[in-house]
């Protein structure tokens, strides 16, 4: 592990704003133990030790006026988050009081940490790598508990040691070539072939890596998916039973929604944000218009478009109109009302919808509903390589270096079928 030294202390609020309970103030660096001797009084006089919560208080350094009641905690080098020695302090929750005891620490000679600094010395001190660095901000942001446990997974080095497999295979046939050619006339004659497949082997895993990017970004920013129709055809209907809750107002009258309402939920771990918008027609008035034009940006941006159709009449031109206009996008058909009846037939758009699944849903009775969740999680797996729970999904960044790998494999083995080895 190597140890970067850094001359000045940090500090900062680690917990979110609000009101709570608890409120923790984060101190790192050489500083921070004389920072704890300075200001805090240990209730039964003992001294700091390392990894041992103290009771006692918190105090301004000049005045020594007291600040809070608190408990506080010191983490000697390198065994901290940061690998530098490192002193929490738990104070009560109010703003004010956390405010005030982060004044009091900058007064004392610590500096306001920047965003993300604490990660950021973890990494320069060696005690996380790039990859579980970033696996941090997932694990903060992540919207489910599947999403926080592929994160987790990534902080605890799982993409870090396939790829530090990945290295050793092709560090290992770099010596060999190396080898048989410095060496050719001590070693057996050089296997190409054996190498090929190797460097084949290599590719391919890197590929299934690469090919989850697509689901890491699903989990880590949510899948987009807009709920779009001709009006009157049941979307905030469905909204709100997806939702299983009444947010969008729903009523006989075509044209409700005039604008896009975005809500989350938790779709089998996946974090998908669900867009009602405006029914597609053509609009009678100015905010109606600029409705329906926000509908069309959403169908354009979203990952998967949830096409709703009234199930019990037959298909019209707007249905066909809308259909048509999504056409190209990956989506789902809705048939719903089906508690009034089912005579609406697709068959006339079987190449607009090639692929896309049907379900036949009443949202106002909750009819369907259960196998629609399914039915779309199935349908976004199908494409989105989403797998088990100890499936590694890489990011942008990841992606972008492991295709820039692939490619140089890709010339060694075209290399080999040239005759060069």
């Amino acid at each position: 592990m190597f140890h970067v030294k850094h001359s000045d202390t940090i500090a900062a609020i680690a917990t979110p704003l609000g009101v709570g309970g608890v409120g923790i103030i984060r101190v790192s660096g050489k500083g921070s133990l004389a920072l704890l001797q300075q200001l805090f009084s240990p209730s039964n006089g003992d001294k700091a030790e390392s990894h041992r919560m103290i009771h006692g208080w918190l105090a301004e350094p000049e005045s020594g006026q007291k600040i809070d009641e608190i408990l506080a905690c010191y983490m000697k080098s390198p065994k901290s988050y940061t690998g530098e020695d490192i002193v929490e302090f738990y104070c009560h929750g109010g703003m004010a009081v956390l405010q005030r005891a982060l004044k009091a620490l900058i007064s004392a000679g610590a500096r306001q940490a920047q965003k993300g600094e604490f990660t950021k010395r973890a990494f320069l001190n060696g005690r996380l790598d790039l990859a579980q660095a970033e696996a941090v901000l997932d694990l903060i942001k992540a919207g489910t508990e599947v999403g926080a446990g592929y994160a987790v997974g990534q902080l605890e080095g799982r993409l870090s040691r396939v790829i530090a497999g990945l290295r050793a295979m092709l560090v290992s046939a770099q010596a060999e070539l190396e080898a048989a050619i410095d060496f050719s006339d001590d070693l057996p004659d050089f296997d190409g072939r054996s190498l090929a497949a190797r460097l084949l082997q290599i590719s391919q895993d890197m590929a299934g890596l690469i090919r989850s990017a697509s689901g890491g970004r699903l989990f880590r920013q949510g899948l987009a998916m807009a709920i779009v129709g001709k009006p009157n055809v049941g979307k905030s209907s469905l909204l709100n039973a997806l939702l299983g809750e009444d947010r969008a107002l729903v009523a006989g009258t075509p044209g409700t929604t005039r604008d896009t309402i975005i809500e989350s939920i938790d779709l089998n771990g996946l974090p998908v944000r669900l867009i009602d918008t405006a029914g597609l027609r053509k609009a009678e008035d100015g905010v109606e218009k600029l409705g329906v034009e926000r509908t069309s940006r959403e169908i354009d941006s979203a990952d998967v478009v949830l096409v709703m159709v009234d199930a019990s009449s037959g298909l019209d031109s707007l249905d066909k109109e809308v259909i048509h206009r999504t056409a190209g996008a990956r989506g789902v058909i809705v048939l719903n009302k089906i508690d009034l009846g089912l005579k609406a037939n697709l068959g006339s758009l079987s190449d607009e919808i090639k692929g896309w699944p049907v379900f036949q849903t009443s949202a106002l009775y909750g009819q369907g509903i259960n196998e629609l969740k399914a039915g779309i999680f199935s349908y976004v797996s199908s494409w989105a390589e989403i797998k088990g729970k100890d499936y590694i999904m890489v990011n942008a960044r990841h992606r972008e270096c492991l295709v820039r790998a692939n490619e140089a494999l890709a010339r060694a083995q075209q290399a080999y079928l040239d005759g060069m080895a």
